[in-house]
């Protein structure tokens, strides 16, 4: 009884630091929710993946509905736009999840932080009049299906990717963008997870305790970042898109 408290316990923290990277850098938390189902409850790889994402619609939600008072609140039509090529494709990722290996999506999800992380961290898209300069509509609606795919695949929300390509493609600021991501991070996990569901994911009570934490700290995630100077969060930003890209990539080749 002892050590099941201990792990609910355990789980919620981790959830709650999941929710406050999540409110606070735009993306779903599911960098931090694979993990720590995998390590701290001892599930399978391809089972984390599936819950990662239904916590990430917690996550998200919270965070998008803290934004509606945020300094820096949802861009509806880029959200919207976005997730409309994002979401769908991530039943791409769900198929290829259930039926094959993940180390060479891992591997290209790696390089593409790593070649986003350097213009993220300038800040080359951030005010309205680079919208023009950025990417064109098609090719980030074409970005966007590539992130979708690989969120459904590796069971994250894709916000370390969407923030860079809302700054770049839309040309919002780093806080706005991160907002916007949120929102695109919410529709891509119900999609997602109506396709694990489907395909035979069913332990959804076990999740609890990762949900209200991430709910918490997706919360608190937005307010710690109203406070924060745009650079701060920009370079922060680009730092965490290499932590990352490296571990997924350190991932990809022990599988590889």
């Amino acid at each position: 009884m002892m050590e099941s408290l201990f792990q609910i316990v355990v789980l919620a923290i981790l959830g709650l630091f999941g929710g406050v990277l999540s409110g606070l850098a735009g993306v779903g938390g599911g960098v931090v929710f694979v993990p720590t189902l995998v390590y701290a409850a001892g599930w399978d790889i391809k089972e984390a993946v599936a819950a990662s994402l239904v916590i990430v619609i917690f996550s998200s939600l919270s965070g998008t509905v803290r934004n509606a008072r945020s300094e820096d609140p949802v861009e509806w039509r880029p959200a919207l736009l976005l997730a409309a090529s994002v979401a769908p494709a991530s039943l791409i990722g769900v198929l290829i999840s259930t039926i094959s290996p993940t180390a060479l999506v891992q591997f290209v999800f790696s390089i593409i932080l790593l070649v986003l992380a350097y213009p993220t961290g300038r800040g080359r898209a951030s005010g309205p009049s680079a919208a023009g300069k950025g990417m064109s509509r098609p090719l980030v609606s074409l970005y966007g299906a590539g992130i979708g795919a690989l969120s459904g695949l590796v069971g994250i929300g894709g916000g370390v990717v969407l923030v860079p390509l809302l700054m770049l493609g839309f040309g919002l600021s780093t806080k706005r963008a991160i907002s916007t991501s949120l929102a695109v991070v919410f529709f891509t996990g119900i999609v997602a997870s109506i396709g694990y569901i489907y395909a035979g994911f069913s332990d959804l009570v076990s999740l609890a305790p990762l949900v209200v934490g991430a709910m918490t700290g997706a919360w608190l995630g937005v307010r710690l970042r109203d406070r924060l100077p745009e650079k701060a969060i920009r370079l922060g930003f680009a730092g965490f898109m290499v932590v990352t890209a490296l571990r997924t990539l350190s991932d990809a080749l022990d599988i590889l």
